[in-house]
This record gives structure tokens, C-alpha cells and sequence, in this order.
């Protein structure tokens, strides 16, 4: 009986054998055919797929591959033809009738590329399927008008039409019917609340198109007053977010905030989000609303420090334009010194209400740095950061009052207690690489002041490692000039002193070394560090004239492309902040982006690019 058994299981494997074989034997011709189709050997690859559909006319793909090669020789006629044949032999097969319409609409053929996408509708007409196949087809084919009259015809056809209404959305906002993508997006969210925050994103990545934002908020409004419901004025407010109304997106979230009495979670956000986005007016109109108009809210805490820190920034948004921040060199000055002491007044109203809160440490940090970078009172500066230190063992806010203590000491001239400062930054349990680099970069500026040079290059080649840190830049171009001049030890220490004197604002110092090192040409590379930084002495004592001398000759110098390449970024500068020559700096900053496609400036000089341009168009 078992023999018997065997004989059976060996008659059968010997029967499904050739089958196996000839399947795997198809997949290996496909991929041929494909490599042909690769090569651009398009003959070579239609031969094979014919041969194949010979074999299995009822695979479907193999018909798909065959119709790819005839489209892409343009033998339109044989691919109506085999798709026609196709049709008889399976007459419910939707995605034949879609291929054969294309072949159609690519001859101009439109009626004929119709009718066929009707037949597939027709093949299936109680299912919505069939709409979504024939509209897919008029997309591919770029007919968005067709293909919105079968989406919309197959909305009827399905519980919940709102499957269709991505598909329409999109396809209005290709068309510029923005008032109709909107329409579509929103009944959505009626059906489907929690899918605003999708709907919002693909909104607002069309919303910089002609007219769609007028559109946008005109179709939301409108349907606000039919149904007034949250998730819309969410959407009508992150719309004016989008196109830069703050002021309208503001009142719009409080109408959201009294209506719907969400206890200050709505506003809370959008407070969030105007900080981010630098609209700190905003931010601070809206962390003061919550905490006037929601006592309940548990964002009250957090809204009254949010509020002095979007003050904050507002206001030093102002310092810097007036402080000429943007100078290598600018002379400190206190500005709004009675505003940035409301703000310390807010910061410690926050202190004495909330003793005990975590972000009392920020607050702290806050007023440090406000005394020690705004209103230049170090002495100020250094209690809170002390008392910060005193109280703050692990907060990352301990590591940061370090450093910003030894950056005042350095202002003192107290490098050895500087030193002390930035060591214990460094050292510091889990410093964040940012705060570690700054740190380092610091001790090796001290250790090069003083003329340990084979110290300071060993600490500097150690934070230039990583690339994404803030001092990379300036720790490689310090450790290229005492590796370029440390052989001439007496004047690389002269060049020390002058650049301490620099930082220390000490201009007139500074000046006198600089360029008693720049006048002298028998030091060759010193030579040219000591004129660029002269510039920058005499950019910051606002002496442009005598600057612009000096980098027309550094920027046209091609033997050291690093001279060069810093010249032209500070020339554009001056001419762009400086003398307001916006079409002398243009012509420089493209100069640059020509001369030196792969420049360390190339984003800031794009951005600067972007600017003047801007400033053009308001005008």
C-alpha cells in the first residue's frame, strides 16, 4: 500500500514539474524584459512580453508590460488593439477599459478615452470603485475637470462621501478653485473632527498660491456661520496664521476661547506658535489673555512666563536693529533700559507668585541675562547667576550661568577666574554638545591669549570635531591662524592680544595692533589676519571708507581664498547695513555665491538675498 502511495505522490510531483518550471521561467523572462525596457532596447522587450502574453492571456500584469512598451514606441494602434482584445476575453476588468481611454486621450482622441472610461463605471455602476479607477485614469491624463465629474458622481454611490474628498480637495487646489478645496476639507472635518490637523497642513501648504488665501479664509467664514463649530475656527485661525495675519488669527481664537470655553488650551497654542514663528507681540497679547481671562486654566503658570519671555524677545528684536548686531565688532550700549526693567519686574512678580515652580531657574536666567547682555549691569548679572549655581545643581541653566560668567569675566580682564567658570561648564555632568563646544572654545581663546598656542590648537581641533555646533566656525578659523603663524610666536602673540582687546570692546587698542601688524608685509600670512580684523575694528567705529580699502584689496586677492571669500561676505555687509547700497551689495553678495559656490556664508548669504528683495517689493 505504501509503494502504492509513494508512486502516486511521484506521478503528481512529476505532472505540477513542468509548471513550476515554466512560471519560474516567465519571471526570469519578465525581468529580461525589463532589463531591455532599462536599456532603451524597447523591441528587444515587446518581443518577449508578446511571447509571454501568448502563453498566459490571462495575466493581467503581462498585458499592463506589453501596452508600457507599445505607449512608449507610440504604437498606439497596436495598443488599442491588444487592449480591445483584452476586453472581449474579460469584460469585467475595469483597469483594461482605464488603460485603453488613455491610449485613446493620447491620440487627442477624447470622446473615444470617455466612452472607454464610462464602460469601466458602467462595468461596476453600483460601486464607487469604478468612480475612483476612471478618476484616477483622467488625472494620470491631467483631465482634473473629468476627473472631479467622476469623483463627484461617486460620492453618491458611498456611505461617507468624504472618502472622495481628499481626491477633490487636491484637485481644486491644482485647478485654483481654492474656495472649493476649502469646501471640500471642511466637510471633512464636520464628519471626521479629529482630521483637522492633517486638513490644516494641506491647506497651508497651498496657501502662498495667487489669491488662495483670500479664498481660504472667505469659504471658511462662511461656513462658520452655518456651523460654528471649534475645529473650524481652529482651522480659520492657523489659516490667517499661514498667511502671516496674526492680528485676525488672534481674534479668532479668543471668539474660539469664549464660545467653546476650553479654558485657555486653544489660545495656549497659538500663543506657542506665534513665539515660534517670531510674532512675539502675539505671543505676549495671547499668554495675557490667558492668564486675565482664565483663572481656572492650568496654563497660568506657564502663560505668565511666556509672557515676559515673548516681551523679552520682542524687545530685543528692537536692540539688535539699533546695536548693529550684525558688526563683528559693535560698541555695547543699553537701550530701552526702563522696558527691560519691567520685564525683570514681570520675571520676579513670576518668582514671588510661584516660589516653588521648575521654571523659576528660567526666570532666574532670564533677569541674569537681561542685566548682563541689555542693561550692561555685571554686577547684577553675576548675583543671579551665582544665586542660579547656588540653588541649581543639575539644571542645564547652572551650565549656561557658568558660561555666561566667564564671558563677563573676560569683559573684567579676570581671564584666570573666566577660566575656572568655563572649566566647570565643560566638565559639567550631560552638557549638551552645544554648551560643551561653547565652553571649550572659550578656555582655548584664554589659553591663546596668553601664548599657550600648542594648548589652545589641542583644545580647538577637539570642538571643531563636530560640525553641527554653533562654534565650529569660529574654533577652525582660530586654530588656521595659529597653525598658519605659531612659528612667529612674538608676533602671533601681539595678534593675541589685539583680538583680546577686541572682544573686550577696547577698539582703539585693538586698532593700534592690528595694524601695526598689517602694515608690516614681511609676515606675509599674520599680515593678512591682522587686516581683516583691522576692517572689522574699523567697520565697528563705523569708518567704512577706510574698511572698504582694505577688503576690495583681501576680496580680489585669489592666492588665499579664506581672506577673500571673508572679505566679500563683510564688504556686501557694509554696503547692505552699513552705507544702505542695497544694489551694491546684491552685486557682491553674487559675486560671492560665483566665486565661491561652496562658501561657509552660502545660507547666510541667500537669506540676506531674500531680505533686500522682500525690502525692494514693500517699497
Amino acid at each position: 500500500m505504501k509503494k502504492n502511495i509513494y508512486k502516486i505522490i511521484a506521478v503528481l510531483f512529476f505532472l505540477s514539474a513542468p509548471a513550476f518550471y515554466s512560471q519560474v521561467n516567465i519571471e526570469d523572462q519578465i525581468r529580461l524584459a525589463q532589463g531591455y525596457e532599462q536599456a532603451g532596447q524597447l523591441s528587444k522587450a515587446e518581443e518577449i512580453y508578446k511571447q509571454l502574453c501568448n502563453i498566459q492571456q490571462w495575466n493581467g500584469q503581462l498585458t499592463e508590460l506589453l501596452n508600457r512598451v507599445y505607449i512608449s514606441q507610440k504604437k498606439y494602434s497596436e495598443s488599442i488593439e491588444l487592449l480591445t482584445n483584452r476586453i472581449k476575453q474579460v469584460p469585467t476588468d475595469l483597469n483594461l477599459y482605464g488603460l485603453l481611454g488613455s491610449t485613446y486621450y493620447m491620440l487627442g482622441q477624447l470622446q473615444n478615452a470617455y466612452d472607454c472610461w464610462e464602460k469601466a463605471i458602467a462595468a461596476s455602476p453600483s460601486s464607487y470603485i469604478s468612480f475612483r479607477i476612471a478618476a484616477n485614469y483622467a488625472i494620470e491624463n491631467r483631465d482634473y475637470p473629468k476627473a472631479i465629474e467622476y469623483l463627484k458622481r461617486g460620492e453618491k454611490f458611498t456611505p461617507d462621501p468624504t472618502i472622495f474628498s481628499y481626491d477633490l480637495a487636491n484637485l481644486y487646489a491644482v485647478n485654483m478653485k481654492f474656495k472649493e478645496a476649502v469646501n471640500e476639507f471642511c466637510a471633512i472635518i464636520i464628519l471626521h473632527p479629529e482630521q483637522t490637523q492633517i486638513i490644516k497642513s494641506r491647506i497651508v501648504s497651498y496657501l502662498n498660491k495667487p489669491d488662495a488665501g483670500v479664498q481660504t479664509v472667505q469659504a471658511i467664514n462662511e461656513l462658520i456661520d452655518s456651523k460654528p463649530l471649534a475645529e473650524l475656527y481652529d482651522l480659520l485661525a492657523s489659516v490667517y496664521m499661514g498667511i502671516g495675519d496674526y492680528e485676525n488669527a488672534f481674534h479668532t481664537v479668543v471668539s474660539l476661547e469664549e464660545k467653546f470655553k476650553s479654558n485657555g488650551s486653544y489660545i495656549f497654542t497659538f500663543a506657542q506658535e506665534a513665539f515660534r514663528n517670531q510674532q512675539y507681540e502675539w505671543a505676549a497679547k495671547a499668554f495675557e489673555y490667558i492668564f486675565n481671562n482664565s483663572s481656572n486654566s492650568q496654563f497660568i503658570q506657564i502663560a505668565k512666563i511666556g509672557n515676559a519671555r515673548s516681551l523679552e524677545a520682542a524687545l530685543d528684536k528692537k536692540f539688535f536693529r539699533q546695536n548693529n548686531s550684525w558688526k563683528p565688532y559693535s560698541t555695547p550700549a543699553p537701550l530701552f533700559t526702563n522696558e527691560y526693567k519691567n520685564i525683570i519686574n514681570a520675571y520676579e512678580e513670576f518668582l514671588k507668585q510661584y516660589p516653588n515652580d521648575a521654571a523659576n531657574v528660567e526666570a532666574l536666567y532670564r533677569i541674569a541675562k537681561i542685566f548682563g547682555d541689555r542693561i550692561f549691569d555685571y554686577t547684577n548679572a553675576i548675583n543671579f547667576y551665582e544665586r542660579i549655581i547656588n540653588i541649581s545643581q543639575t539644571s542645564s541653566y547652572t551650565i549656561k550661568s557658568n558660561i555666561e560668567l566667564g564671558k563677563i569675566y573676560i569683559q573684567k580682564n579676570d581671564l584666570d577666574r573666566a577660566s575656572l567658570y568655563f572649566e566647570k561648564a565643560k566638565n559639567f555632568p550631560q552638557v549638551e554638545p552645544n554648551d560643551l563646544s561653547e565652553a571649550a572654545y572659550y578656555i582655548a581663546c584664554i589659553q591663546f591669549w596668553k601664548g599657550d598656542f600648542t594648548g589652545s590648537i589641542t583644545l580647538l581641533n577637539s570642538c571643531s570635531k563636530n560640525l553641527s555646533v554653533d562654534f565650529t566656525n569660529d574654533a577652525l578659523e582660530l586654530s588656521s591662524i595659529i597653525t598658519a603663524t605659531k612659528k612667529d610666536s612674538l608676533n602671533l602673540f601681539k595678534f593675541a592680544k589685539a583680538d583680546l582687546f577686541a572682544l573686550q570692546n577696547k577698539y582703539k587698542e585693538a586698532g593700534i595692533e592690528f595694524k601695526t601688524l598689517s602694515d608690516d608685509s614681511n609676515l606675509f600670512l599674520i599680515n593678512n589676519f591682522a587686516k581683516i580684523n583691522f576692517a572689522e575694528i574699523l567697520i565697528a567705529e563705523n569708518n567704512y571708507s577706510e574698511a572698504f580699502k582694505i577688503l576690495g584689496e583681501l576680496m580680489n586677492d585669489r592666492k588665499i581664498a579664506i581672506f577673500a571669500e571673508k572679505s566679500t561676505f563683510l564688504l556686501a555687509q557694509c554696503y547692505q547695513y552699513g552705507t544702505g547700497d542695497l544694489n551694491k551689495a546684491v552685486e557682491i553678495y553674487q559675486k560671492l555665491l560665483e566665486t565661491f559656490p561652496n562658501s561657509l556664508y552660502f545660507d547666510r548669504v541667500r537669506g540676506e538675498l531674500n531680505s533686500i528683495q522682500q525690502q525692494s517689493e514693500r517699497k
